[in-house]
């Protein structure tokens, strides 16, 4: 049944369909042939198809079908552009329009279908008149609503201003509280009593203002939360509003193809904000086309799988905290996975190699590329490639995730997580260089610390090992083209772990600050398309900051991108070298203490406890210095250093004896051998020693 409910919803679509293909068609004209550009109108027009044919509208149906045939001919090359072309195209969108206004006002309209059909099938421009709808008068109540729709997305934005004002409300509000602070510190160091005084009634003014802000905050943040709360629950409409319709659509489809299908839905309830079901509309359609057509064997072929000639297909809802968890299972016959790597390569999305180092994991996705399609034959119904990518292209805009698993034999499942709204997400916010970004949260598995030792080198890439896992680790300020090296804190550099699909990855940050609700902003038409950005936001201090397109990060780390932190750890080691020391002692407590000491100030430090030891690992190791003790058995520190003069190798090395014999004798003794430094125990303290050694090997 066409309701109006549907034909609105599907008038809202074509909208934005139409737009894409009258535009897409003015930029082929005006920049040449572009297979991405002929791509994105194939998948609006293969939308816009499906959406008609599940609400019965078959001449749209039947336009639609024809301006993808024609379509899918020019990205093949079977059709030139020329201006001819291009009007078809426009003529093909008027008439698309026209039939949709149509469909929605009940009125009649004024085009010849077959003529548009003949055209587009001809390359023959038609002769047709004004395709405008006539209207019945349900247009005037339909303007009304749409203006309504449009007011209350102001209001949502304008409350979502108000968060951010709130927000930095907050933010003044600690810097007052923090300039108090100063303010008292200063009190206590006045001198004369009327300043003191003076100012300790200032001081009683700045707390009194600071209360009573604090309170106004308090009660502006419970205003903006119930507003804001409010307006966005009026945009949430429930699950069934597109669902409602899909099991005749299956059933349709299923009849055409010859196989029986029940189509289970549950969690209908689950609400979703308005624009995210518009979204989620295109998604579970193709979805579902994919399952029947893909996915379900005839009745026959199930039968002698011994399986119930009606196939069963599962749509199931459920709502985790800030998310709608959809799955979609069929028990069909599964993906098979040899045949997608090999369609993936005799279409040169891959090369033999490259598809044979794919997991199964990461090949079962293969099915979202952009022209991917495991038909032999192209239907009405697939092998042009486009529906699942229509999925993955509606999966990364609105910041969801899919995940896909698959037995053969057994059928495949789907998993979608998509956010409630568009409009305010939790994120977690970073520094790279500096600069400010947000992150989804829902991506953000962990935030790990990395030492220079964790980093592993596997075909030529830098990865790390987590909870099992190898992980590629990639830097963010590569990515972005940020200026300059990551800093290090101390020994380690932070890392997010990402997960997105069933994949995860690392990617280097200076650091991460801390979590925020955003309120997310588009970046406009000029910057839609800059890659790693999703949008951006105001974060409480008034600064903005970028919103990062997790999906884009994973396509960079399928590329290759990788990091160099093995290079950043070395090329601060080597700026930070101060030399190699030896320290000889057959106390644990001394050479302990001198290790430390060394290391402390930057000094590579190894030890030996006695004389041979010591002679053992010069051997095997070159050193800038010794610090020896005397007093050790078997072999004592004069010897020792005696030795070291005698050998060629080590002929120059500075020698410096740290004893508790005082004696004149006992000095010249050191001397004697060879030590170019003499410290007694005793009067021993840090700053002699690396003043020594400083002075020695700089």
């Amino acid at each position: 049944m066409k309701t109006k409910k549907y034909l609105e919803i599907f008038a809202r679509e074509a909208e934005e369909h139409l737009q894409v293909l009258r535009q897409g068609s003015l930029a082929l004209e005006q920049n040449g042939f572009s297979a991405e550009q002929v791509h994105e109108l194939l998948r609006s027009a293969h939308t816009l198809k499906g959406s008609a044919r599940m609400l019965d509208l078959d001449d749209l149906g039947r336009v639609s079908h024809a301006l993808e045939e024609l379509l899918k001919e020019l990205e093949d090359g079977k059709r030139v552009l020329n201006p001819g072309l291009i009007d078809l195209l426009l003529i093909a969108a008027d008439a698309l329009e026209a039939l949709t206004a149509q469909a929605h006002s009940g009125g009649g309209i004024a085009v010849n279908i077959d003529a548009i059909l003949e055209g587009l099938s001809t390359g023959i421009l038609p002769e047709v008149q004004s395709m405008a709808a006539v209207s019945t008068g349900e247009n005037l109540e339909r303007e009304s609503v749409r203006a309504s729709v449009a007011r209350l997305d102001q209001i949502v934005n304008l409350l979502g201003e108000l968060l951010i004002s709130r927000r930095v409300f907050e933010e003044r509000n600690r810097q007052l509280g923090v300039l108090m602070g100063r303010l008292d510190g200063f009190l206590g160091r006045l001198r004369k009593v009327e300043n003191h005084r003076l100012l300790q009634e200032i001081l009683g003014d700045f707390r009194r203002l600071t209360m009573d802000m604090g309170g106004d905050c308090q009660a502006l943040s419970i205003l903006a939360e119930q507003l804001h709360g409010d307006a966005m629950e009026l945009r949430m409409l429930p699950l069934s509003t597109i669902t409602d319709d899909l099991g005749r659509m299956v059933r349709n489809l299923a009849r055409e193809q010859g196989k029986e299908v029940l189509l289970v839905v549950t969690g209908e309830g689950v609400e979703l904000d308005r624009m995210m079901l518009d979204a989620a509309r295109p998604m579970l359609l193709h979805m579902l086309r994919n399952a029947v057509d893909h996915g379900l064997e005839p009745p026959e072929e199930r039968q002698r799988q011994g399986k119930q000639p009606t196939g069963r297909i599962e749509l199931n809802a459920t709502a985790e905290g800030g998310f709608v968890r959809l799955r979609l299972a069929e028990d069909g016959r599964g993906i098979d996975l040899v045949r997608v790597r090999q369609v993936a390569v005799d279409r040169g999305l891959l090369s033999p190699g490259e598809a044979a180092v794919l997991s199964d994991e990461e090949a079962v996705y293969l099915i979202m590329r952009p022209g991917f399609s495991t038909r032999e034959r192209v239907t009405d119904i697939s092998g042009r490639g486009v529906g699942m990518d229509v999925v993955k292209t509606q999966v990364d805009r609105v910041k969801g995730n899919l995940v896909i698993h698959s037995r053969p034999g057994h059928g495949t499942e789907m998993f979608l997580k998509l956010p409630l709204t568009m409009a305010v997400i939790s994120g977690l916010v970073i520094n790279c260089e500096g600069e400010i970004y947000a992150v989804p949260l829902h991506y953000v598995t962990e935030i790990i610390r990395l030492g220079e030792r964790e980093i592993l080198i596997e075909g030529g890439q830098e990865v790390i090992r987590v909870r099992g896992r190898t992980l590629p680790l990639l830097a963010l300020r590569d990515l972005i083209g940020s200026p300059g090296r990551p800093p290090i804190a101390g020994e380690r550099a932070t890392a997010l772990v990402l997960g997105y699909r069933e994949q995860q990855l690392a990617c280097l940050v200076s650091r991460a600050q801390n979590v925020q609700e955003l309120v997310v902003k588009g970046l406009g038409s000029q910057l839609k398309s800059v890659r790693f950005c999703s949008g951006v936001t105001i974060l409480g201090d008034g600064a903005p900051a970028l919103i990062l397109s997790v999906p884009d990060l994973f396509s960079a780390g399928l590329e290759g991108g990788g990091s160099h932190l093995r290079e950043e750890f070395a090329a601060r080691r080597a700026a930070t070298y101060k030399g190699r020391v030896l320290v000889v002692d057959d106390s644990i407590t001394t050479r302990t203490m001198e290790k430390n000491i060394l290391e402390t100030h930057g000094y590579q430090v190894a030890v030996a406890v006695s004389g041979p030891d010591a002679l053992t690992r010069l051997a095997e190791q070159s050193f800038d210095l010794i610090v020896s003790d005397v007093e050790m058995p078997g072999m004592n520190g004069f010897e020792l250093t005696a030795r070291i003069r005698e050998a060629e190798e080590t002929r120059d090395l500075p020698v410096i004896i740290v004893t508790s014999l005082a004696s004149d004798a006992d000095r010249r003794k050191g001397i004697e051998v060879g030590a170019q430094a003499y410290i007694v125990k005793g009067a021993f303290d840090q700053g002699a020693l690396l003043d020594t050694v400083e002075s020695l090997i700089g």
